[in-house]
């Protein structure tokens, strides 16, 4: 394990919760109400039924309790941190070319907001990893 200081592990806790904090929104959100999220995008292309994405804010709601759990003992979260690195990458590579491409119809302030939103979150996974590397 690379060289931590007490400042990175501090720094490392208060992004878990912040990560945790965020998915836990989102999550709720598509969970109890996705289709306010629909509304919100003012997509043409929402799906009809909320089932769809229900189970997705169960996914993002388990995983903000992993990273609220891991903001007691970042040190040793170097896997967790990759993993969420990896998946805001990938959200934010889908959501951009969702966007660029046209899939996505909807309210372009919101979109972007998730694009940037996601890619800054991956840019500060990216950190730890280097401060934590396995």
């Amino acid at each position: 394990m690379a060289e931590t200081t007490r400042s990175d592990a501090e720094t490392a806790r208060m992004i878990f919760y912040v990560v945790a904090v965020l998915m836990a929104i989102y999550g709720l959100g598509l969970l109890f109400f996705p289709q306010a999220i629909f509304a919100l995008s003012n997509d043409p292309g929402v799906p009809a039924n909320p089932g769809w994405v229900r189970w997705g804010g169960g996914f993002v709601l388990g995983t903000a309790v992993a990273a609220w759990l891991a903001g007691s003992k970042p040190e040793s979260q170097w896997p967790l941190m990759m993993g969420l690195a990896t998946a805001f990458i990938l959200v934010t590579l889908a959501l951009l070319y969702g966007n660029l491409v046209g899939d996505y119809r909807g309210v372009q302030w919101l979109s972007w907001l998730q694009i940037v939103g996601n890619g800054i979150l991956a840019g500060v996974m990216l950190w730890l990893t280097s401060k934590f590397a396995a």
